[in-house]
């Protein structure tokens, strides 16, 4: 899925807006950024706090310094290179501009938080299991095996490197609800099995905490 898949639709700022309407149109849309444009051209990402420090609130954002980076994704780039530069630039809304630099939208973590767990199979019922293993272990071929073997269906493989340990988290969201012979499969194969976890409740926190994990990894 692509940037220009997930633009949503929030009102842009202008150079003759002030600093108080900025800052009312953040707290009316829930975001602490929001991009400047000029004939519709993208020029900077106007920051809460720059806004918060001004002496006089009513200073119109032409009249504002923007010294920081303008970032923002081509809208032919894959969703992943979006999450990478939310997670690196710490940003809540990230433009969205074509080629000629023409503003096309922005994304937000919302955006991108709903696209994942499209991809991660979250509205799907089923369990979820978690092995560790060694990276040279890891095999997803014969993961997928012994999960056909119990007549389970994976809907989404997700992996991460436990810094601490050197060892590797494999994620496996399912099709099925009871998971405990799956789970004794994988154990006489050798497989460390962390967790696993049924409810909806844990699949929401999962899906969270994959989440961050993922934001983690592709910051490395």
């Amino acid at each position: 899925m692509l940037a220009r898949d997930l633009i949503s639709t929030v009102p842009v700022l202008h150079p003759m807006d002030s600093g108080s309407r900025a800052l009312r149109l953040m707290n009316e849309y829930h975001l602490t950024q929001l991009p400047l444009v000029l004939e519709n051209k993208y020029l900077a990402m106007v920051e809460e706090d720059d806004i918060l420090d001004l002496e006089d609130p009513e200073t119109l954002l032409e009249n504002m310094e923007y010294n920081g980076p303008r970032h923002a994704i081509q809208e032919n780039a894959h969703f992943y290179e979006a999450l990478k530069v939310f997670y690196d630039q710490k940003m809540c809304a990230l433009p969205v501009i074509s080629k000629e630099n023409e503003y096309l939208g922005i994304l937000t973590k919302d955006n991108l938080l709903a696209v994942l767990a499209q991809y991660n199979g979250v509205k799907e019922p089923g369990g979820i299991l978690s092995l560790e293993i060694e990276p040279r272990d890891y095999s997803l071929s014969e993961i997928a095996r012994i999960a056909e073997s119990n007549d389970v269906t994976l809907l989404s493989v997700n992996t991460i490197t436990n810094p601490a340990t050197g060892r590797l988290e494999v994620l496996l969201k399912t099709n099925r609800q009871e998971l405990q012979p799956l789970v004794a499969t994988f154990e006489r194969f050798k497989y460390y099995v962390v967790k696993y976890t049924i409810t909806a409740e844990d699949e929401e926190d999962t899906l969270k905490k994959n989440y961050d994990l993922f934001m983690n990894y592709i910051s490395i």
